[in-house]
């Protein structure tokens, strides 16, 4: 009989060790499939800056942001225009006492050799109603070497264009992936602190 219980114990143990390891595997591939998707579409959002190529960045905005974005991307002293694209006028936009910044086009066109990397924030996946942990990410391209590469995913977000820039990104089944932009387009909620547009 301690036979017979020993043998059912030691079934288990294996039967549990099993299915642990093939939900492990399954995170895995569900990583590295969600991980060559946002390599593909970094690429495709670094170009559609450098180009700015609006409609292209607008194609990822949530719809009911997407006219408030078009309008003020399509103003090029806008401040969310000048974030994107243009430094010198990005300047007349920086809140009075913060450091200057640069236009994530001219980042981009400084830094070529800038690394991205990404960090899924699962932990907002059930506030959020998503489905999976890993349809929340942060893409940040870093400096190679820099305080923010080092610190990465710990990096202060405030502190975009000295050594990193960040964009976030979720997916849903309906719409894709999508900004998660209080401003519409690429700048993560809340990092954007600029002086209000005139007029």
């Amino acid at each position: 009989m301690a036979t017979l219980l020993r043998a059912r114990a030691i079934f288990s143990l294996l039967v549990f060790a099993i299915g642990a390891v093939s939900v492990h595997a399954q995170a895995a591939d569900d990583e590295a499939r969600y991980t060559a998707e946002l390599e593909v579409l970094a690429g495709t959002i670094a170009h559609a800056v450098t180009m700015r190529d609006t409609d292209t960045l607008l194609r990822y905005a949530w719809p009911e942001m997407a006219e408030e974005a078009r309008r003020r991307l399509a103003k090029p002293d806008s401040g969310l225009a000048c974030a994107l694209f243009d430094t010198t006028c990005l300047q007349r936009h920086v809140r009075d006492g913060d450091r200057p910044r640069v236009s994530i086009a001219d980042f981009f066109k400084r830094q070529p050799h800038a690394r991205l990397r990404i960090h899924y924030l699962g932990m907002a996946m059930v506030s959020l109603g998503l489905d999976s942990p890993y349809h929340y990410a942060l893409l940040t391209w870093v400096v190679p070497g820099s305080d923010a590469d080092r610190k990465f995913p710990a990096h202060d977000l405030s502190r975009w264009s000295d050594d990193h820039v960040n964009t976030c990104v979720i997916y849903t089944k309906a719409t894709g992936w999508r900004f998660q932009s209080d401003v519409g387009v690429f700048f993560c909620a809340k990092t954007l602190d600029l002086k209000p547009d005139p007029g």
